[in-house]
C-alpha cells in the first residue's frame, strides 16, 4: 500500500504545500465551507487554503447537513447568514445588472445585509455545487450573495473553469467578504495565499 504523503493541514502533496507560509487572520464575518467529497480529493481545491487563512472558518465535507446549526455545530440564526448563490449565468446577470455584487432574497429582490454574521460557501464544480444546494434545503432560508467579477480567476491555465465569470472558492469568498464590509483585510490576505499556491503549483514538474 502506498504510504499517505499528503499534508494533514492542506491535504496537498508536500511539493505543493505552503502551510508554513499561511498565518490565519481574525475575521469578523464567519465563513462556513460545505465541500463536495469529490472536490475535497482534487489537488487543485482551494477550500483548505481558505479555512487555514481565517480564524473563524468552519470546513465541512459531505453531501448534506440537517440545518445551519448542524453544519456549524453550534447555535446560529439563518436570518443572519447568506450563501454565495449557485444559479444560472443568465439569472445571475439579471440580478446583478452590471454591478459587481448584490445581496438578494430567494425571489431575486435586493435586501440589506445589516446584521449579517456569516457566509456559507459551496465548494465543488458546477454540478457538485448544485447537488449541495438541493440536498440542503435549509440554504433556501438564507440571503443570497451574487457576484459578478470583473477579472478572471488566477487559476489561469492551471484549472480551466467551464465558463467565464467563475472564480475559485478562495477568490469568490475573498471578494464577497470585502463587499460585505469585512474590515480585517481578508480579501488581500486570501488572494495573497492563493497567489503563493499558484506559484507552488507552477513549480511542479
Amino acid at each position: 500500500m502506498k504510504p499517505e504523503t499528503k499534508c494533514a493541514n492542506c491535504w496537498k502533496e508536500p511539493e505543493s504545500c505552503i502551510c508554513a507560509q499561511i498565518q490565519p487572520i481574525q475575521n469578523t464575518l464567519e465563513v462556513l465551507i460545505l465541500q463536495h467529497p469529490q472536490e475535497a480529493r482534487s489537488p487543485l481545491t482551494t477550500s483548505r487554503l481558505l479555512a487555514l487563512g481565517l480564524d473563524h472558518c468552519t470546513h465541512r465535507v459531505g453531501f448534506s447537513w440537517g440545518s445551519l446549526k448542524a453544519a456549524l455545530k453550534k447555535e446560529a440564526k439563518p436570518d443572519n447568514w447568506a450563501v454565495l448563490f449557485v444559479g444560472t449565468q443568465k439569472n445571475s446577470e439579471k440580478i446583478v445588472q452590471n454591478k459587481p455584487f448584490e445581496v438578494v432574497d430567494r425571489k431575486g429582490n435586493a435586501v440589506s445585509w445589516d446584521g449579517l454574521k456569516g457566509l456559507v460557501v459551496l465548494d465543488g464544480n458546477w454540478k457538485q455545487s448544485k447537488t449541495l444546494w438541493w440536498r440542503n434545503p435549509w440554504l433556501l432560508k438564507l440571503k443570497r450573495i451574487v457576484l459578478n467579477p470583473s477579472e478572471p480567476s488566477l487559476y489561469g491555465n492551471i484549472r480551466k473553469e467551464p465558463r467565464s465569470g467563475l472564480l475559485s472558492t478562495i477568490e469568490a469568498t475573498a471578494l464577497a467578504l470585502e463587499a460585505l464590509g469585512e474590515k480585517s483585510g481578508a480579501r488581500d490576505h486570501l488572494i495573497h495565499i492563493f497567489e503563493d499556491q499558484i506559484k507552488a503549483w507552477k513549480k511542479l514538474p
